[in-house]
């Protein structure tokens, strides 16, 4: 029948309120309907038998209407699993429950005392549609009385707490029964209802006494709802004596609607029983509740720093959680926090709450706190009363309007402190011992928590430095030459190998003034990024001067007058230029400080060291003193071989350097290519190295002459005659 009238409801009207009056028009109509047709006339015969006729026909369509109110209006609950409570959900419950019945109650008292008088039976049909009205209205405040009070007993469900439901509807109905046959039969049902009552009043004690959820009220909470509790009792009580004391308002609650009076009167013990319990705990619970909403603050502080610590990865935010933490469970006014300076490794405030930087200078000044923190060590301070401390007898005239009282709680890690929690009170005697633990308590979780931020910090900022090398590293390889000169009677080929992500390696190919193709290797002192900048600055130097110089002589002693004084003292760039002379077949070589030049010839290995110092190392009339250039003739197949020292200084595991023997091997080869010369002695200097990390940047040219026809032959007695710091090495 719920679910017909129901669905009839909700045809009647897709809006609930405007459905709700229609549907409370429908029913009173019908209960004026039952009265109309179906009550005989007062002395007749058949008056009794249709007055519980009559009677009965109300309470079903009054029962009804109720249902549908139930189920169109329910309360909504903020979970089904009765087992999920949060804090703040049952004191809300509690109040909102609490607030209807008071509400509700009143307005009753208040309608029975206004109108009481004047509801009675009348054989308009209008009065009587008034009157079917009211007891509808009445039933649906019943009705909304005992969902609260369902909702409030089951906060913390048990098996009982389900079982209790159906108990009280069997007693509810019942009584209204008991209450409809004493208005038929004109017996008195009294003894019954109260037994009744008395039962109900019982089970209900027993459902009712899981109540711990009202320790997880704060104290402000406990007393609000104390006071809702007290006031939804005396409503209840007042409602219940009047019910059996006030014959006008038993008499307007039987012409309201025969059954009305148990059924208020079951509403309303239902409601005083279990405020009283209520009451009865929150009373108990109110001298403790500063205590246990101490407890429960420090628990929730904790796991919200426990939170803190696996979500929160900016140390800023984090030590703005902290400083807020500090102030709200100590109850101090102000607080602070010093970290130590990873640079400095010194104390700075790193956060701040409700103070200012001038009163912290006042605090610190004279070193008075430092020096008390320096004798502090692992242990925590407290200070009661700072004008009983003598070492801030100095600064308390100026700290005593907003620090009379202070909590110094260190921050260690692995024995070491790295910081100091502060709490500041502007009153003394306002901390207790139970704050210093609760610090001290959340000083090594916050510990953890600010290293676990550096350490992400730090990991950041190494990933963000490994990108930017990266993207250096991509950089600095463009701005070596993309392809090797096309030449006639010569064939070249060039590697470069950073030992770092970036290094001070340097090639390139460039044209001088006479239109001769020059080949530059360089090597700048050190490695990394101060040589990589070095490296890019010497690139612009050279495309500035090579196009104005003649020979590879006149290039370097250019590039040496350009960098000296521009490059930081000590650091120096160690170059060789070889210019390709087609016409002539021969090689032009000037070499400032830099790595020998193997040569290949005729079946015999030479390393040329012509003289020169490294560029930047000496003022440019000097340097070109001491600046050598030779002439090399080259016939087919002889090889010239350039490299910088990060490969003769290639080591091995045992700490034994690679040398210059090694590369005769790859210079004797027969019919050489130069990008397999190349190849080949980045192979053997990997071998070598057996796996060993590369020791230095490491850049090899190899140049091969393909001429038509062999021009002559050299001996090692000519080239000793060109250049006199050659090291001849037959193979």
């Amino acid at each position: 029948m719920k679910h017909t009238l129901q669905r009839l409801f909700s045809k009647i009207s897709p809006h609930k309120n405007w459905g709700a009056v229609a549907a409370t028009a429908l029913f009173a109509a019908l209960m004026a309907f039952v009265d109309t047709a179906f009550l005989a006339e007062q002395g007749s015969l058949l008056h009794n038998v249709s007055l519980g006729f009559t009677a009965l026909l109300k309470i079903t369509i009054a029962a009804l209407f109720g249902g549908l109110f139930a189920t169109t209006f329910p309360i909504r609950r903020e979970t089904d699993d009765p087992q999920i409570v949060s804090v703040a959900k049952p004191f809300t419950e509690l109040r909102q429950g609490g607030m209807f019945i008071i509400v509700s109650t009143i307005a009753m008292i208040a309608v029975s005392l206004l109108v009481g008088d004047r509801v009675g039976t009348s054989d308009d049909l209008l009065v009587r549609f008034y009157i079917a009205i009211s007891a509808l209205v009445f039933v649906a405040v019943i009705v909304r009385q005992l969902q609260w009070l369902d909702v409030l007993i089951q906060i913390r469900r048990t098996t009982f707490t389900a079982q209790f439901r159906i108990i009280a509807l069997v007693i509810g109905i019942l009584l209204v029964v008991m209450q409809v046959f004493s208005v038929i039969t004109k017996i008195d049902s009294t003894v019954a209802s109260v037994i009744g009552l008395a039962v109900l009043g019982m089970l209900l004690l027993v459902s009712s006494s899981r109540i711990s959820w009202i320790s997880s009220f704060s104290r402000d909470q406990k007393w609000k709802a104390f006071g809702i509790a007290a006031i939804a009792l005396a409503a209840s009580i007042t409602f219940s004596v009047r019910q059996e004391s006030n014959a006008q308002f038993v008499l307007f609650m039987d012409n309201l609607l025969p059954g009305a009076h148990n059924l208020a009167l079951f509403s309303s013990v239902l409601s005083a029983i279990f405020f009283l319990r209520i009451t009865f705990s929150l009373g108990l619970a109110l001298p403790t509740a500063a205590v246990v909403d101490r407890k429960i603050n420090e628990v929730r502080s904790l796991a919200y720093l426990s939170r803190t610590i696996s979500q929160v990865y900016d140390l800023e935010r984090l030590l703005g959680i902290v400083t807020t933490m500090i102030r709200d469970v100590c109850g101090a006014t102000s607080s602070w926090v010093e970290l130590e300076d990873g640079e400095t490794k010194t104390m700075k405030i790193a956060s701040q709450l409700k103070i200012s930087e001038q009163e912290l200078q006042i605090l610190y000044k004279d070193g008075i706190l430092r020096s008390l923190l320096s004798q502090q060590g692992s242990q925590a301070m407290h200070f009661e009363a700072l004008d009983e401390e003598v070492a801030f007898a100095p600064i308390y005239p100026y700290a005593r309007d907003f620090a009379q009282s202070l909590i110094a709680v260190p921050l260690t890690l692995d024995s070491r402190r790295i910081g100091t929690l502060f709490a500041a009170h502007r009153d003394k005697f306002l901390f207790e011992t139970e704050d210093i633990s609760l610090l001290s308590a959340f000083a090594n979780n916050i510990s953890i928590a600010i290293e676990n931020v550096r350490l992400f910090e730090n990991s950041l900022e190494q990933e963000r430095f490994k990108r930017e090398m990266m993207l250096a590293r991509e950089m600095q390889h463009k701005l070596l030459p993309k392809q090797q000169p096309a030449l006639a009677n010569f064939d070249i080929a060039a590697y470069s190998s950073p030992a770092l992500e970036v290094g001070g390696d340097y090639y390139d190919y460039v044209k001088l003034k006479n239109g001769m193709n020059c080949v530059i290797i360089g090597d700048v002192s050190g490695k990394g990024i101060s040589a990589a900048f070095y490296m890019a600055e010497l690139k612009g130097v050279v495309l500035a001067v090579a196009g104005e110089s003649d020979s590879p002589r006149d290039v370097l002693c250019r590039i040496n007058t350009a960098l000296k004084g521009n490059i930081e003292r000590g650091s120096y760039i160690a170059m060789t230029a070889v210019a390709i002379d087609e016409e002539n077949c021969e090689l032009i070589i000037a070499r400032a400080g830099h790595t020998p030049i193997a040569l290949s010839h005729n079946g015999k290995i030479h390393f040329l060291q012509p003289k020169g110092i490294g560029v930047a190392l000496a003022e440019p009339v000097k340097f070109r003193q001491f600046m050598e250039e030779i002439r090399v003739p080259m016939t087919h197949k002889d090889i010239c071989l350039l490299f910088t020292d990060g490969v003769n200084e290639a080591m091995n595991a045992a700490q034994e350097e690679f040398g210059m023997e090694p590369l005769q091997g790859v210079l004797m080869q027969k019919n050489p290519e130069a990008r397999f010369v190349v190849g080949e002695v980045v192979r053997r200097v990997s071998e070598f190295s057996e796996g060993m990390p590369q020791h230095d940047d490491m850049t090899v040219i190899a140049i091969v002459a393909e001429l038509p026809q062999p021009s002559g032959i050299l001996d090692g007695n000519n080239f000793a005659q060109q250049a006199e710091n050659v090291i001849i090495v037959t193979g």
